[in-house]
């Protein structure tokens, strides 16, 4: 039950930040319990990591689907509209990956 800092996005995802204080249940000198408590939270003005990398991957998806159905409409590169599409389903199951880990991790709060 040591305390740390914690920072809060505005998508409500959390970070911990730098130790501040250890707790009583501490017995080794220089240790740490393994219990995180917040010493103090503080609100950030942006997103975190993962959302930001999830916003990329998204707009990654959506100028692909653009490009396949272009591509489908003219007729032309026929493998590349398969790779293209290979990549918006491995893209697709990477977004599905990262939502499952956010859920996770706020289910540990």
């Amino acid at each position: 039950m040591c305390f740390y800092d914690q920072q809060i996005f505005v998508c409500g995802d959390h970070k911990w930040g730098r130790f501040r204080a250890h707790c009583n249940k501490e017995y080794r000198t220089g240790e740490t319990c393994g219990m995180k408590l917040i010493y103090e939270a503080s609100r950030v003005a942006s997103k975190c990591q993962m959302c930001k990398k999830y916003e990329v991957i998204w707009r990654k998806i959506v100028s692909a689907k653009e490009r396949v159905a272009r591509w489908e409409t003219e007729s032309i590169n026929p493998v590349s509209t398969d790779k293209e599409k290979d990549n918006i389903a491995a893209w697709q199951r990477e977004l599905k990956d990262m939502e499952l880990m956010k859920q996770t991790k706020m289910r540990t709060i």
